[in-house]
């Protein structure tokens, strides 16, 4: 399978994630924006920001995230993931993690996340009650 639409990565982004223990929300609202994934379990939130290939506004978005998620993700198709794990310094400087789906919904780590460094443990808190954070 390959990608076509930003919205054909959701599906295995979901399945890392409840793999790794967190219930899923889509499209979830963090201060003006709009998360395309989130994980969450009790005393956790994980952002994910689905991109087919502009890296850039990717990274941008999901450090935007960081302010209400414990860590946060961008997630790309496996070509455009390579491209962007070139540039790997601005994520790791962010503590933006970098996915990597590949053609068979495969979700490969290509650069951890760290711990965000903007985190407002209120608003985490916030999303973790299921409340609209959307300031």
């Amino acid at each position: 399978m390959s990608f076509r639409l930003e919205s054909e990565l959701a599906k295995p982004i979901a399945v890392w994630l409840e793999g790794a223990g967190y219930s899923v929300r889509l499209e979830v609202p963090i201060l003006g924006r709009r998360a395309d994934l989130l994980g969450f379990r009790p005393g956790s939130v994980t952002a994910i920001e689905a991109k087919m290939s502009n890296w850039v506004q990717a990274l941008r978005q999901a450090m935007a995230y960081q302010l209400g998620a414990d860590r946060s993700w961008v997630a790309m198709p496996l070509a455009a993931a390579s491209r962007a794990y070139r540039q790997r310094w601005h994520f790791e400087a962010e503590r933006v993690g970098l996915l990597a789906i590949d053609d068979r919904g495969g979700v490969r780590t290509a650069i951890p996340a760290g711990p965000s460094p903007r985190l407002l443990p209120f608003l985490r808190d916030k999303i973790l009650e299921g409340t609209p954070c959307d300031g």
